[in-house]
């Protein structure tokens, strides 16, 4: 019994053995090459109801690299996903525009631009199309992790991008009647606070401000509750009927 113990634990430090050189050996490939780039959200969403005024506007999509960074600023390549029917695309072309993405030299993120155009029918529409990332000089290899995002725009509430990244995380689940609270509350169209996006011009919020809002919209809901027959409750998303709950 005890030289069955010993080859089992012989084997053992071997296949730890293994898969420590093989891990190292992948890792030294992958970091060793130009790399690949990925979106790291599937969906990204935008309401021109959140910017009053505006009949253009462009937003970024979030990308991160896989491998090494560079001393020089790399372009990314993207384009409308036409081929897999899985992706229905609702979006006129005329009310969009890819721009191509940029990855600034020395660092792990970026973002993909993309244009969209104000229309009547998204007060009443929420139009989507996706778009994915394709090979190009400065990063040939796309096959890594999510290169497709799903892009949905409208001009009537609907969960802002950066709800499932860090909102949720918060203030719960997403319902049109919780997120109009949510604004009324801190008395702002939009909540821009996303840390670690590289689109700082976008998703400005400082961890200060968004713990101050936090203050507000807890105190805000606590007074509903207190002077309402029966607590908020979401109207519409994955909780509806339910009572809201501030997670943090």
């Amino acid at each position: 019994m005890k030289t069955i113990n010993k080859i089992n634990g012989l084997l053992a430090l071997i296949f730890l053995g293994i898969m420590s050189y093989s891990c190292d050996q992948e890792e030294t490939m992958l970091f060793d090459t130009d790399g690949s780039v990925y979106f790291t959200t599937s969906d990204y969403s935008y309401s021109f109801l959140d910017y009053p005024g505006k009949e253009t506007d462009t937003i970024k999509c979030p990308i991160q690299i896989f491998g090494s960074t560079s001393a020089d600023e790399r372009y990314v390549k993207a384009e409308l996903v036409a081929d897999d029917t899985s992706k229905v695309n609702t979006a006129p072309e005329e009310l969009y525009r890819i721009l191509g993405g940029v990855v600034p030299a020395n660092e792990q993120l970026g973002y993909v631009s993309v244009e969209l155009k104000h229309a009547d029918e998204l007060k009443d529409t929420v139009y989507v199309f996706h778009i994915r990332i394709v090979s190009s000089d400065d990063f040939k290899d796309v096959s890594y992790n999510n290169r497709i995002v799903a892009i949905q725009f409208t001009a009537k509430e609907i969960q802002p991008a950066n709800w499932n990244s860090y909102l949720r995380w918060f203030w719960g689940d997403y319902s049109t009647r919780w997120w109009q609270f949510i604004k009324e509350a801190t008395e702002r169209t939009s909540i821009p606070y996303w840390p670690g996006n590289a689109d700082t011009e976008t998703w400005w919020m400082s961890d200060g401000e968004f713990e101050a809002l936090q203050v507000v919209v807890k105190r805000t809901l606590k007074k509903y509750n207190e002077t309402h027959d029966t607590p908020l409750t979401h109207d519409d998303g994955p909780s509806k009927g339910k009572e809201v709950q501030i997670l943090y």
